[in-house]
């Protein structure tokens, strides 16, 4: 963390002496280019919390955050965000990978000010392997691989907190055509992520955690389009600085699902699927859990200019504070392009979360459950080849049972890719 740093005044040096003398062009390396995106935020909860459990951790009640650190409830941020490019193909493969910070200032709170790197790698078989690229079309076997570090920073409703963590994420997933009916796939992704455990306004400190998910996929190839499949996941997920005693990170979770993966008509595609998880706890002390659960992600096409996508979550998730959580959430999109270099997004979202805690008393602020309600427009403008500019409203409302409140975002960015 950082307390004091300029973002505007960085992003002007940048442009005025960086930009000019870079353009995307082809090394011994791959082609690279760079992007930099200036933002502008007034959040009216940068903590994700109410006013009444906001003022009990600024009076000094919450041993997890010194009372000083609490300047105001809502903050103006802004931030800046450089960043290099890479791609290069290699035989049948593609290597695209970025790196750059992350530089962001908060007006108010300014001892959450913060600098924190950017960084992807992706793996992929070429495009010209597959003609819509798509995982189940052409090629007998295909795979990617990812490779992901940095630090993320934002407000959490579900941990009520503003939380900083680093990361680190790296998976790879193997599919076989056997024929051209059926397929079979594999892979994981472990994420490894490292909390700030100082500053915190939640009721419960912060462990760090691990999640190694793996997976195995049966395909049934419909057509060209479309895939019918059948998937099993085992994941362990991992607290690294408490005993399991006191928490209920130390988990597993057994799934089986069956869903629907491509073009299901001209107008609807994306994956759809069902199925039944079972979470056993290492915590001797708390039963089992098993519910439904689902993942849906399908878009629709209307015209040219207009088409929508709904997405559908309901799944068990470990919390770092050592909860676990069943979430269920829905959004809604309309995406519509009102000129050549003018769009709009518009949403509506729902989700509802239901908590287990560790055996013990309940912590200051802390419920069996709670629902969530939001909306939002954003609008983006290709202003050249080089830059865009976006800004965009978010509304949510938060209901708890004993407490509501609602949250107000406004942004405005101004990106250039060079």
């Amino acid at each position: 963390m950082i307390k004091r740093i300029s973002a505007p005044a960085l992003a002007l040096v940048f442009l005025q002496f960086f930009s000019p003398a870079f353009s995307a062009k082809d090394t011994p390396l791959g082609r690279l280019d760079l992007s930099a995106s200036l933002t502008g935020i007034y959040d009216s909860r940068v903590f994700g919390i109410s006013s009444n459990l906001f003022n009990y951790s600024r009076a000094g009640n919450n041993a997890n955050i010194p009372s000083d650190e609490l300047d105001s409830e809502d903050d103006f941020i802004v931030k800046f965000s450089p960043a290099l490019h890479l791609s290069k193909k290699i035989s049948l493969l593609r290597l695209t990978g970025s790196a750059g910070v992350e530089i962001a200032q908060f007006l108010k709170n300014s001892d959450k000010s913060y600098v924190i790197p950017i960084t992807t790698l992706i793996l992929d078989f070429d495009e010209t392997l597959s003609k819509r690229k798509r995982i189940s079309n052409n090629a007998k076997i295909r795979f990617d691989a990812t490779f992901d570090v940095g630090q993320q920073v934002g407000a959490s409703v579900l941990e009520q907190d503003l939380v900083s963590y680093t990361y680190l994420t790296t998976g790879i997933n193997v599919r076989y055509n056997h024929s051209s009916k059926f397929g079979v796939g594999a892979g994981t992704n472990y994420t490894y992520q490292w909390y700030q455990k100082e500053g915190s306004t939640a009721p419960r400190p912060y462990n760090d955690l691990s999640t190694l998910p793996l997976h195995a996929r049966a395909f049934y190839i419909y057509s060209e389009k479309l895939d019918l499949f059948t998937q099993y996941t085992y994941s362990r997920s991992q607290s690294h600085n408490a005993p399991s005693s006191q928490n209920l990170a130390d988990s597993v979770t057994n799934s089986i699902t069956f869903g629907v993966n491509g073009e299901i008509s001209p107008k609807l595609s994306g994956i759809a699927s069902i199925g039944y998880s079972h979470l056993s706890f290492d915590n001797a002390l708390t039963p089992s859990q098993n519910s439904l659960i689902s993942s849906l992600s399908l878009s629709w096409k209307y015209n040219q200019k207009t088409s929508s996508t709904l997405t559908l979550d309901r799944s068990f998730s470990p919390s770092a504070q050592g909860f676990s959580n069943l979430s269920t959430f829905a959004r809604f999109n309309v995406n519509h392009r009102f000129l050549e270099d003018l769009t709009g997004i518009g949403y509506l979202s729902i989700g509802h979360s239901e908590y287990t805690y560790p055996a013990g008393p309940t912590k200051v602020g802390e419920t069996s459950s709670f629902d969530s309600y939001g909306f939002g427009i954003s609008v983006l403008k290709r202003i050249s080849k080089v830059f865009s500019a976006s800004g965009g409203y978010d509304f949510s409302f938060v209901d708890r049972g004993t407490e509501d409140f609602a949250r107000h975002v406004l942004q405005i960015q101004m990106t250039g890719r060079f």
